[in-house]
């Protein structure tokens, strides 16, 4: 019994370490298409329309098919909304002006999000030292934007990185709300759905963009970057990030998001180096300053038991 209880474990952490490696390489390719597309909205319903046809190739094969009840399925519309016209939007729009890094350390406070939200929910207030450790991870943020700095690059940065906020607040409401339903229901059916839903709500605001847009003028770094997109990000993970929460509760699957930082900065180093990047990432004093004291305070966080 304890040895299946370990392996099952085990599964879960490994689950966890392909979601970082596949975080980072997200950051950067997404970067990648995002310029090449220059249309956040034109590669948000892209990448949805991809993996849309992928869960629906696969369902009633590999992936159950729907029996949700009616309440369910306004579930499932209302996690579509925050999972591809929001959250993949936001983010998307945000990574062409942001940079990698600053992506990955945004999206790190997802634990903290989760936390806030979730203490809400319960009508239970977070304990002192928990609140001490959400002002230390948001002050490395602070640190990250830089309000008091000027200048066209920073600017851009800057707004780059409020959207991206906006993409990080939608994922916190999309992993509470879907906890519920992926411990009823097979996680990767809830993961196709909510997905399919999101697209066919974003296809009528896009349908005049991607009518008139020039596919031909895509990079292949665009395509590829479309490409992981589609079988990695919106497919892989978040059948991976579903599983989890399946398992364990929405501050838990969170955590994950911790090591996302730290492994997107090794590899933005190393596609900098290789010639993949261009222009600068920003991975100086502030932002490692900044990195340091954000995950403290996440990490504070997770220590500390109310």
């Amino acid at each position: 019994m304890n040895q299946k209880s370990d392996s099952s474990k085990n599964l879960l952490y490994l689950f966890m370490v392909l979601h970082v490696l596949g975080a980072a390489g997200t950051f950067i390719l997404s970067k990648a298409a995002a310029i090449s597309f220059a249309n956040p909205m034109v590669l948000t319903v892209s990448r949805g329309l991809g993996c849309a046809v992928i869960f629906l190739i696969f369902t009633g094969w590999k992936i159950p098919k729907p029996d949700f009840t009616i309440r369910e399925w306004f579930l499932l519309l209302g996690l579509g909304v925050l999972l591809v016209p929001l959250n993949q939007y936001c983010f998307l729009k945000g990574l062409e002006l942001s940079v990698p890094g600053h992506s990955a350390l945004i999206y790190a406070m997802t634990p903290i999000g989760v936390l806030l939200l979730s203490s809400i929910r319960v009508k239970k207030m977070p304990s002192l030292k928990k609140f001490s450790g959400v002002f230390l991870a948001f002050s490395g943020v602070i640190i990250v934007l830089r309000p008091w700095a000027s200048g066209g690059q920073v600017s851009e940065l800057r707004t780059g990185d409020l959207w991206l906020i906006g993409a990080v607040f939608s994922w916190v409401l999309y992993t509470i709300l879907a906890s519920d339903i992926c411990k009823k229901k097979n996680a990767v059916m809830v993961t196709a759905w909510s997905l399919i839903l999101g697209v066919l709500i974003m296809l009528p605001m896009a349908a005049g963009p991607m009518m008139t847009f020039d596919f031909s003028a895509v990079s292949n770094a665009g395509w590829f970057g479309l490409g992981y997109m589609i079988v990695i990000t919106s497919t892989v993970m978040m059948i991976l990030w579903n599983i989890l929460l399946q398992h364990l509760t929405p501050v838990q699957v969170a955590i994950t998001t911790n090591a996302q930082p730290l492994a997107t900065t090794l590899l933005v180093a190393v596609a900098s180096a290789a010639g993949y990047l261009s222009g600068d990432q920003d991975l100086g004093v502030m932002f490692i300053l900044g990195m340091v004291l954000s995950l403290s305070g996440v990490m504070m966080i997770q220590k500390v038991r109310d």
